[in-house]
């Protein structure tokens, strides 16, 4: 029995190794297993998902434009599809204008007008982003951003196309580049390269012409009592820096009395003349005017013999090539289909102007405006009634014998524009002779 156990202990001991050789071997082949390594987490984004956003995204060519007119739900109602249309006829040569003879100056002797201002032939300046053109590369060599374009018509040095002839301030040229008179240099999309402005200059004469105050077109009525007094004597002129005429828009070409062509150039270098209280098929009335049914505003022609051409070819919603301006701070009391009104500030004054392009105004109701504030664009807006393309201009104060009244504002005008071009002009004689039509336009 003795050496059974012995033998059964032994047998123990023997399996008990063995067990213990196989923990060590499995050891041993786990140590020589590499263990797999910790799949890294998926790092976060580093781009910022606002700028997945294509709108809020800048493109090549600038950052995105943003609209900023004021919706106007009631702008030129009764117009056709195309807008106010344009009452051309053919010229009626019964009609006599002041372009019939020559004007003469103070001194009694023959003035040689200056020729008609102009502009390049190219795309409405103010026009949307998707119609407008692509900024012309410059050779300039700054590095400054592009000038902003605008509406301005006014004189302005050409761009040049040499780093030495730039206007002043003169740009700063970069490092790497140097005038040259050889040909000229490729422009890249580099930083380097200015784009040259959109704005269309015009050769504004020097020097213009006008008629006194209260001196009509022949046949058209007779002229305010106390013209010439400026009721106004720091008003800005309404148009921002256009080639401007102040003139009828009936009984001249292109008016539904005169007939012809708005565009004909001789409307855009004939003297300025008054057209308050021009005779109109209309029972208004002030104290200022002889007459009853009379015009109460002053017609202002704005541009170009190319610009007016250009424009009567714009769909009428996107006319944005002459810009209209506060002529004093004050707040807009008024918008309607066809018109703006601006109450000022001080003074006791309302200004109303008519056939903006009331699609695309800049103001509203309420809106206190800044003299010089950019208030909307020449236009013809005046429903289904023809007119022509420019802006009429009305000035109503309250007067002691009878309260609110539309005022003589040729004066005041005249003062503005000899302001704005840093110029008096020159007065002409009344050489014309009158006479009498019995066409009465609205």
């Amino acid at each position: 029995m003795r050496g059974s156990g012995t033998k059964l202990a032994l047998l123990g001991c023997v399996a008990m190794l063995a067990l213990a050789g196989c923990d060590r071997v499995k050891a041993m082949i786990e140590a020589a297993t590499p263990t797999p390594a910790a799949t890294p987490a998926t790092p976060l984004p580093t781009t910022n998902v606002a700028t997945a956003d294509p709108a809020a995204t800048p493109t090549p060519s600038g950052p995105t434009v943003v609209p900023d007119t004021v919706p106007n739900p009631n702008a030129n109602p009764g117009a056709p599809v195309n807008g106010t249309p344009f009452d051309e006829k053919p010229v009626n040569p019964n009609i006599p204008i002041s372009d019939d003879s020559k004007p003469l100056g103070e001194n009694g002797l023959p003035v040689t007008l200056p020729p008609p201002p102009s502009e390049p032939i190219g795309p409405n300046p103010g026009g949307s982003p998707s119609t407008a053109p692509s900024p012309s590369p410059s050779v300039s060599t700054s590095a400054s951003p592009a000038p902003t374009a605008t509406t301005s018509t006014s004189p302005s040095p050409k761009p040049s196309t040499t780093s030495s002839a730039s206007p002043s301030p003169k740009p700063t040229p970069s490092a790497s580049a140097s005038p040259t008179t050889g040909p000229k240099p490729t422009t890249t999309a580099s930083a380097s390269t200015t784009p040259a402005p959109t704005t269309l200059p015009s050769a504004t004469p020097l020097k213009f012409f006008y008629f006194r105050p209260g001196a009509l077109e022949p046949g058209s009525g007779t002229g305010a009592k106390e013209a010439d007094k400026i009721l106004v004597a720091d008003m800005l002129f309404p148009i921002k820096s256009a080639p401007t005429f102040a003139q009828s828009q009936v009984y001249r070409y292109g008016g539904s009395v005169k007939g012809g062509d708005q565009c004909d150039a001789r409307n855009f270098q004939a003297p300025w003349r008054d057209n308050y209280c021009e005779s109109r098929s209309v029972t208004a009335a002030t104290p200022w005017c002889p007459a009853k049914g009379v015009h109460l505003g002053q017609d202002l022609r704005v541009g170009t013999p190319e610009g007016c051409k250009l424009e009567k070819a714009t769909a009428a919603k996107d006319r944005q090539r002459y810009e209209i301006v506060a002529v004093e701070d004050g707040i807009i009391s008024n918008v309607g289909s066809y018109s703006i009104n601006l109450t000022a500030s001080a003074g006791g004054r309302i200004y109303r102007m008519l056939h903006l392009n009331m699609s695309k105004l800049k103001v509203k109701i309420g809106q206190s405006v800044k003299k010089g504030e950019l208030l909307g664009y020449v236009s013809n807006d005046f429903g289904g009634t023809p007119t022509t393309l420019h802006l009429h201009f009305e000035l109503k104060l309250n007067t002691a014998e009878n309260g609110w009244q539309y005022a003589p504002v040729y004066s005041s005008l005249l003062a503005a524009y000899q302001r704005r071009e840093a110029t008096k002009g020159e007065q002409v004689a009344d050489n014309f002779a009158v006479a009498s039509t019995k066409n009465k336009p609205q």
